[in-house]
């Protein structure tokens, strides 16, 4: 299992049991029913939603996409940059990250994506949206394709 994806498993898991212990304990403490149903949706929502992740990555579900990035540029008055990347067969992907996911040029980097929409020219439609974690690598790693 990919430390990027088993790091956002487990901040998940710990999140929404948190919120689930501390909205119950709360929600007893001061006497308020609706409080303490509402943390238990949170809770199986929660639930629901980790599971599912847990299985997206045990089935593989996910494409790997590594390489170098060459360029990081925000986007002026918007919540993405754009941002240049060059995969091992020397192919230049264009993707439109959040601002929080900071690249660096020259760097060498392993992206996660759920499963991506095949294009009709063969190519991978690397979705920003889909994007589930990535990872910097040394230059000299293997790398494998799912």
């Amino acid at each position: 299992m990919p430390k990027p994806l088993l790091s956002k498993l487990i901040a998940q898991a710990v999140i929404g049991f948190f919120f689930l212990l501390v909205g119950c304990v709360y929600g007893i403490h001061s006497k308020d029913d609706i409080f303490i149903i509402l943390s238990l949706f949170i809770g199986l929502f929660s639930l629901i939603r980790t599971y599912n992740f847990y299985r997206l990555i045990h089935n593989e579900a996910y494409q790997i996409l590594s390489g170098i990035c060459i360029k990081q540029t925000s986007m002026t008055l918007k919540e993405t940059s754009q941002t240049i990347f060059v995969d091992e067969k020397n192919r230049e992907h264009r993707l439109t990250l959040d601002k929080n996911i900071k690249l660096l040029s020259g760097h060498y980097y392993r992206l996660y994506f759920r499963k991506a929409v095949g294009l009709a020219s063969g190519d991978i439609d690397y979705s920003s949206m889909d994007l589930l974690g990535y990872e910097e690598l040394p230059v000299n790693t293997p790398t494998t394709h799912s």
